[in-house]
This record gives C-alpha cells, sequence and structure tokens, in this order.
C-alpha cells in the first residue's frame, strides 16, 4: 500500500520492480509481471515488439562477441568505433540530412544539445530566443532552461500565438522553435508543415523531437516529418528506445549544427558511448523498419478502434489521433481507482498527475503496441464500459 502525503492524499512516486517476459514465449509478449501478478502491459513503450525481434537479438549478441560489453570511452577520445558512423551515414540518407551523430538518450539529447545550438555552453548569452510549446516534454524544459535565453512558450499546437510572440519578441536575436512531433501524453500530433512555414519565414532554426513517432509514422516508419520539404535550418531528435525496442537516441541536421554539437555539447562530450551489443541493436533495427508497414497499418487501426470506442463511451481521450491514448478523469482519485480496478482486471496502466500533465486533466494513459490484439482491446472496453 503507497503511502500518502498528509496535505493533498497524493501518493509518493515510488520504483517498484516489474519483471518483464521472458523473450522467445509469444503467448507472454504482451504480459509484464507487477506485484505478484501477470497483467496485460498497456504501458510499453516497444511499440513494433522489436525488443524480442530474433534479427535484432542476434546482431546485438554478435557485436557483444566481437567487440565486448562496453565502449570504455567517449565518442570523443576512444569509444567511436565504426560502426557509429555507418549507422549515422545511413541515417542522414534515408532521413534527408547532412549530418547525425548518436548519443546515450533522448533526455540527455534535449537537455545537452539545445544549449550546445544555442552556444550557452561556450559563453554566448542573449543571442537567442527560444519558442517552445508548453506541452514539450521535461528534458526539452531543462535544455532550454539551462540555455540561459530567452524563452517564449506558446499555446499547445497554437501556430497563431507562436506566431504573434515571435513578432513581439527582439528582432536582432536568433531564433529556434521547438516542437514534439508527437506528444506523448495526449497522443496529438504537431503540424509539422505549418512549423515549417513559420521557421522559414523568420529564418529560424527548427527542432523536431520525434521520440515517439520514429518508427511508426511518416516514410517507411521514419518520422512525420519526413512527410513533406524539410525547412532550411531543421534539426529531428528521435530515440531507439521506443519503436526500435533498443536504447540510445540521436540528432539529425545540418553540417553547421553537427560541428556545434561536436564542439560543445556536454552530453556527447563528457558521455561514454553506448555498448556495442546496443548499437548492433540499433543498426538491424533501422534495417528492418522498412519492412514493417504492415505491422504499423494495424497498430494505427486498433488505434482508431480504441479511440473510437472509448468516445461512444462518452469517456474524455482528448484530440488524440495515434497509439498513445489518454483517458482524462475528474480528479487523480479517479484515476487511481480505475487504475486498481483495471489491475484487477488484468491489465497494468499508469495514473499521471500535475506537473506531469497540466493541473485538473488527470489522466491514465494507453500505450497500444503490435503485441495487443483486437479480442484484448475488446475486453479492455467491456471494463471501462462497467467503470463507467
Amino acid at each position: 500500500m503507497r503511502k500518502l502525503i498528509s496535505n493533498n492524499k497524493i501518493p509518493k512516486r515510488e520504483l517498484k520492480v516489474s519483471n518483464f517476459s521472458k523473450v522467445g514465449i509469444k503467448s507472454d509478449e504482451d504480459k509484464i509481471q507487477f506485484d505478484g501478478k501477470k497483467l496485460i502491459n498497456l504501458s510499453s513503450n516497444d511499440y513494433l515488439g522489436l525488443s524480442s525481434n530474433k534479427i535484432i537479438l542476434n546482431e546485438s549478441k554478435k557485436y557483444l562477441k566481437i567487440y565486448g560489453s562496453g565502449s570504455s570511452s567517449s565518442r570523443l577520445i576512444a569509444g567511436n568505433f565504426n560502426k557509429f558512423e555507418e549507422i549515422e551515414t545511413n541515417l542522414s540518407k534515408q532521413l534527408g540530412f547532412s549530418k547525425s551523430i548518436i548519443m546515450g538518450n533522448g533526455f540527455l539529447v534535449n537537455t545537452t544539445v539545445i544549449p550546445a545550438i544555442t552556444k550557452n555552453t561556450i559563453g554566448k548569452k542573449n543571442r537567442f530566443s527560444i519558442f517552445s510549446d508548453k506541452l514539450n516534454h521535461a528534458s526539452i524544459n531543462y535544455g532550454n532552461s539551462i540555455t540561459k535565453q530567452k524563452v517564449f512558450r506558446y499555446n499547445h499546437l497554437d501556430l497563431n500565438h507562436l506566431e504573434l510572440l515571435i513578432k513581439k519578441s527582439q528582432t536582432n536575436t536568433e531564433k529556434i522553435i521547438i516542437s514534439e512531433s508527437l506528444y506523448s501524453m495526449d497522443g496529438d500530433f504537431a503540424d509539422i508543415d505549418g512549423l515549417r512555414f513559420i521557421a522559414n519565414k523568420y529564418n529560424a532554426i527548427l527542432y523536431i523531437d520525434e521520440a515517439h513517432s520514429f518508427g511508426l509514422y511518416g516514410k517507411e516508419g521514419l518520422g512525420k516529418s519526413t512527410n513533406g520539404l524539410r525547412s532550411e535550418r531543421e534539426v529531428m531528435i528521435g530515440t531507439f528506445s521506443k519503436a526500435l525496442g533498443s536504447y540510445g537516441a540521436f540528432v539529425s541536421c545540418s553540417n553547421d549544427i553537427y560541428d556545434l554539437v561536436v564542439e560543445s555539447c556536454p552530453g556527447l562530450i563528457y558521455s561514454t558511448a553506448l555498448p556495442p551489443s546496443v548499437v548492433g541493436s540499433i543498426k538491424a533495427g533501422i534495417n528492418i523498419l522498412p519492412k514493417l508497414s504492415k505491422k504499423r497499418e494495424r497498430l494505427i487501426e486498433n488505434s482508431k478502434f480504441l479511440i473510437k470506442k472509448l468516445k461512444e463511451l462518452n469517456l474524455n481521450v482528448g484530440n488524440t489521433s495515434s497509439h498513445i491514448i489518454p483517458i482524462i478523469l475528474s480528479n487523480f482519485s479517479e484515476c487511481e481507482k480505475l487504475r486498481k480496478e483495471l489491475k484487477r482486471k488484468n491489465f497494468f496502466v499508469k495514473s499521471f498527475r500535475h506537473p506531469t500533465v497540466p493541473k485538473n486533466e488527470e489522466r491514465i494513459r494507453v500505450s497500444l503496441t503490435t503485441f495487443i490484439k483486437k479480442n484484448v482491446i475488446i475486453d479492455f472496453l467491456k471494463v471501462m464500459e462497467n467503470f463507467k
């Protein structure tokens, strides 16, 4: 039983042990062991089920055997073995960028690349105006704060408000617009073409975080931003820890921004490079992505089905149009009540409260994966109907 904070009765955050299914046991691929009970996992980021893909596992094992268990150094010292550059060259070509660079994880990228781009890490202050969506991930907000630059936060997905803030800002500063392509708490998509139009109009850098869309949406699953023409000064962030079922992240960008990252990004300079086994899984995952169109289509179809049925139950799912589906309730107590009822019915979900989500928009979040079949979704909907 969780202890409650005496003033507001909100449970404390805590780490609890979860046991994952053993690789290769197909009947358990959608399950998680939690509190001594086997539950259907509706909170996984392993969207395509690639963490247990045999091709990826075999490549990971091969790299482990050939190169050892660790890279032993920063990439700028002795940890930059040739496979990194092979993957980066391939990524750049597929995504339409001059350069790409692989780093430790998405949080590390956003908190250290944004300051590098804005040149704060080399002592240049008050040279940039940053325009960031109000619902951007915490890692972006941390990165923005570290820059010591002026930050303007525009209303979520509101491009009119974005342009108004740009017009009101200092005209003699460099500008950077920061947005996620798919929002992890709301499941809604940014208007990337609209962002590109504004970025080009004001000669701004456009920084797009594709953490939850890379692998699933856009051309061959390579991200929403692969649809349409890239803006003149575009940066794309992606992760390998979600749809690719591995670990790590990347930045794709122009030669100029690449040079800034290599020269002054602490998350690259002062971090040990990813282990070879992880690099092997990344390489295999990227190679597999173009062949997974049917998996992506099935996931999108199941997501649309669940959203439609939840709306028919008059449940508030916000503006989601993706595999990430919030169920927004009146307060956190209601979320916890629903979470416990779903657990009793063998479903694993988590509740989210402020400051992770806005006040009065507490929710549970369903993350569909290709492991979750339609009959499981129907069983979930029965619980939701009875809960109402």
